[in-house]
């Protein structure tokens, strides 16, 4: 499958967690689906920074920061073909600020949600500015390669709790672990 399929699938599979978390209302059940949502987030992001977008820098040179949307004269002095924060980097300081949230605090949800709408910019950039002209650069070996590439980068098991103690599934491997409360 292509990378650029693969990453839109992951996203759909993403905002349906948002979706779940949302609907949640039981105190364990919610922290469950943010820890899962948390787990595929993390997974998402880590195949783009280590395989897909190396890849893509490589075809597309520095034009690649050019699908983020900025300002082409920016105030802050920063060359307009650097973006003024990483995009994936304001996702990883919201998903902390989530984390570091029980889920029956009255900032959970607000905190969800500006994760979620960061998501959102993440891949309305992604989808509607960058993948199309990845797809016009590259072969569709290429991008099946890239794909499995992305795939193979994911890690057998993702272990993130925004509760004391982390929901793991019954295994000798993993049996008895205990995370450290986020505060």
């Amino acid at each position: 499958m292509k990378a650029t399929c693969i990453l839109i699938a992951q996203h759909r599979a993403i905002e349906a967690l948002f979706e779940e978390l949302a609907r949640e209302t039981r105190r364990t059940a919610r922290a469950r689906a943010a820890s899962r949502l948390a787990e595929e987030l993390i997974a998402h992001m880590a195949g783009e920074e280590a395989i897909f977008y190396p890849a893509v820098w490589r075809v597309l040179g520095r034009d690649l920061r050019s699908w983020e949307s900025r300002p082409s004269t920016p105030s802050d002095g920063t060359p307009a073909d650097e973006p003024a924060v990483d995009p994936h980097f304001m996702l990883r300081v919201q998903l902390r600020r989530v984390l570091a949230t029980r889920v029956q605090e009255p900032a959970f949800e607000p905190r969800c949600e500006a994760l979620r709408l960061l998501f959102a910019q993440h891949v309305e950039a992604e989808e509607t500015a960058l993948f199309p002209r990845v797809e016009a650069a590259l072969a569709d070996s290429q991008l099946e390669t890239l794909g499995a590439d992305v795939l193979e980068s994911r890690p057998p098991i993702w272990v993130v709790t925004t509760e004391a103690r982390a929901f793991i599934p019954s295994s000798k491997a993993v049996r008895g672990v205990r995370l450290p409360a986020v505060r």
